[in-house]
């Protein structure tokens, strides 16, 4: 995973502007045919999910999500016989990336998105490009005592407010005491009231907390680790996609499978193949949907 230097970008190659979205008015029209017609590619990415999409030491903005975008221009280009394309960036949040596509904003969100068997009746997913599952962070001097198969009766969990996780581990350890964190910076606030002995474990998606453990420096081996060594769920990640756009989607999917290929997507994850393989033995590395 690309975390030790933190600044490939691709402004050689991709004009990116970060803005904050205005809603559209409803478009007939299909999302190939905006981007053949207008050349700009409007794209939504995170800037809270190392290693997806963040803001590395310079404040640019970093992430696999900016390799996937760069990649995918050039198979537009391919697609629909035009050179030039104006990739727009806006800042995609955990509560707004359904509501920027619903709104017509953006034409696709990267992120780490689990795929949902129902979304709403105006969003859809690609396929997976990548697996993981809810974990904890906690002190390794702690790790004996935390026992996952438990109530943690009496433990203060951190988790961001208002997700899924929240809803699992509030079913699953209702004795369990909940700190609530939210907001971009939400998951490194959590962290670090976890450094601080403030909460005794940080609840997230695995592959999530090692980047965001990785961004501040923690010593995954030495002073922290992240448990159970299988996830407590299996989480697929897609991007957000409109829905009824089967050519956009196939384009999209068709993206991910050469970036799989060109080991665009493995190269970021290189440092956590480990983690990735062991995840994959419960969770296989196929569409669910």
């Amino acid at each position: 995973m690309k975390i030790n230097h933190l600044s490939k970008l691709f402004l050689a190659t991709l004009l990116v502007t970060v803005s904050f979205p205005i809603p559209l008015k409803a478009q007939n029209k299909t999302v190939l045919e905006n981007i053949q017609e207008t050349g700009l590619i409007r794209v939504g990415i995170r800037e809270d999910a190392v290693p997806f999409g963040y803001r590395n030491a310079d404040n640019n903005l970093s992430g696999l999500c900016l390799d996937f975008v760069n990649q995918l221009r050039r198979q537009l280009q391919q697609e629909l016989k035009r050179n030039i394309f104006t990739v727009k960036i806006f800042q995609s949040t955990l509560f707004n990336r359904f509501d920027l596509i619903e709104d017509q904003v953006i034409d696709l969100e990267c992120g780490p998105n689990s795929i949902q068997t129902e979304p709403s009746q105006f969003v859809s997913f690609s396929k997976p490009f990548l697996v993981t599952g809810i974990q904890f962070l906690i002190r390794k001097d702690d790790q004996l005592k935390f026992n996952v198969r438990g109530t943690l009766e009496g433990v203060t969990i951190g988790v961001l407010r208002n997700t899924s996780t929240e809803k699992f581990i509030r079913t699953r350890y209702p004795l369990a005491t909940i700190q609530q964190f939210q907001g971009t910076t939400g998951r490194v606030r959590g962290i670090q009231a976890l450094q601080r002995g403030r909460i005794d474990a940080f609840v997230s998606d695995g592959i999530l907390l090692i980047g965001e453990a990785t961004l501040l420096g923690l010593d995954l081996e030495k002073d922290y680790v992240i448990v159970p060594t299988q996830p407590l769920t299996c989480e697929y990640y897609g991007l957000i996609l409109p829905k009824n756009n089967p050519q956009w989607q196939k384009l999209v999917n068709e993206t991910i499978e050469i970036a799989r290929s060109q080991l665009i997507i493995a190269d970021w994850f290189s440092i956590v193949d480990s983690y990735i393989q062991e995840t994959n033995v419960n969770c296989p590395d196929i569409n669910p949907q």
